[in-house]
């Protein structure tokens, strides 16, 4: 079965950057489940899974702007310690959800922290960079009519999204 729009994907992977280090592996986060043409995956990626089948191994070269982008300083921000009550230590890299202005959620990353300030970064991890793909397509199936209406792949498993 080809992978199409409306499929179920399930694939191994291992993602480097241009120095060809491992920034993140299925090993890691588990396999990505996604549903094709969902626009779950990043751009890049998802038109190279085009109308492969299951057991194709590929390297995919995914170019930032097919991936998460540029970075955005503004979304940067360095805001007071007290807006994190009931936290006792806050450290680098860890994440916090706010909300956009519109009330969306929002993932921030803290990436300083000193006795009166949190530094946070709204950017994904991978901004800015180009992505190199190892790719292994383990799964492809009809998604549900449950799945495509949730957006996503059910699974018992834990799933990961690069989105």
């Amino acid at each position: 079965m080809q992978i199409t729009k409306y499929k179920a994907v399930v694939i191994n992977y291992v993602a480097r950057d241009d120095n060809g280090e491992v920034i993140d592996s299925s090993d890691i986060d588990g396999p990505i489940r996604y549903i094709h043409g969902m626009e779950d995956l990043i751009p890049g990626l998802e038109n190279a899974l085009e109308g492969h089948t299951v057991g194709d191994k590929m390297q995919v070269y995914v170019a930032k702007e097919d991936a998460y982008g540029d970075r955005d300083e503004s979304l940067v921000d360095e805001v007071p310690l007290e807006n994190f009550p009931g936290i006792d230590q806050i450290e680098p890299g860890m994440n916090f959800q706010t909300e956009m202005e519109d009330g969306s959620p929002f993932i921030v990353t803290v990436t300083q922290v000193t006795d009166t300030h949190v530094t946070v970064d709204g950017n994904h991890p991978f901004a800015g960079k180009n992505l190199n793909f190892d790719l292994e397509i383990i799964e492809v199936r009809d998604a549900s009519s449950e799945e495509i209406e949730h957006g996503h792949v059910h699974s018992d498993d834990d799933h990961h999204h690069i989105h």
